[in-house]
């Protein structure tokens, strides 16, 4: 599937044309798939959370099937959009090593949507949603592209295997920070600072990047 037909339908499902009440659905959806999981989340809680009626919400999305997909598809517009400004031939350096950055950001933005993505890792081949394979796809396109223009690459053969576990790697780190809040609490009690701790996994995460380029 093309990156322009994945945009119109992510636009659909979630861009500016939507009116409130779909947003207000995707928001209260997006929480609750978030801190109960998909399957632990009912209409009718959806509905409850967004202050109208469980048949309501059928005028809107034919059922939860189509709420989560809707929900993948704004969680991931962003990154599809970011992924669709990479060419290697007019990136610099600095600009190649401010990736992370940028797409942590984008994540931050939107902690649930961070925590959705990153349960679908776990998830078994079958269960796993079409869309986020679609994304990685592109994501490790353009990765392997990245590596060959590298100076250091230019050369060798880049290896399909590697460049799919350096995505695997990366993108599952980066959320896990998201995932993971509970624990930072626990662990760390009143010690506990998100902010610098997101500077410390931006740190980390900027420099694993460097290092899987090479």
């Amino acid at each position: 599937m093309s990156t322009d037909s994945q945009r119109g339908r992510a636009s659909e499902a979630g861009g500016g044309g939507m009116d409130s009440t779909r947003q207000r659905i995707l928001d209260a959806a997006e929480e609750l798939f978030a801190t109960h999981t998909f399957a632990a989340t009912s209409l009718r809680e959806v509905a409850a959370k967004v202050g109208i009626r469980e048949p309501s919400l059928y005028a809107h999305y034919p059922g939860k099937d189509a709420i989560y997909g809707a929900v993948i598809d704004r969680a991931l517009e962003p990154f599809m959009q970011e992924l669709d400004s990479w060419n290697q031939s007019e990136l610099t350096l600095r600009e190649l090593f401010d990736i992370p950055r940028k797409l942590l950001n984008l994540h931050a933005q939107h902690p649930y949507r961070a925590q959705i993505l990153h349960r679908e890792f776990g998830n078994p081949r079958e269960k796993i949603s079409p869309k986020i394979m679609e994304w990685l796809e592109l994501f490790a396109a353009k990765s392997a592209l990245f590596m060959t223009h590298l100076p250091e690459n230019h050369r060798i053969h880049i290896d399909r295997n590697k460049v799919i576990i350096n995505i695997i790697t990366l993108t599952n780190m980066m959320l896990g920070f998201f995932s993971s809040t509970g624990i930072q609490q626990t662990l760390l009690g009143d010690a506990y600072d998100r902010d610098a701790l997101y500077s410390e996994h931006l740190r980390l995460m900027s420099k694993l990047f460097k290092s899987l380029l090479i």
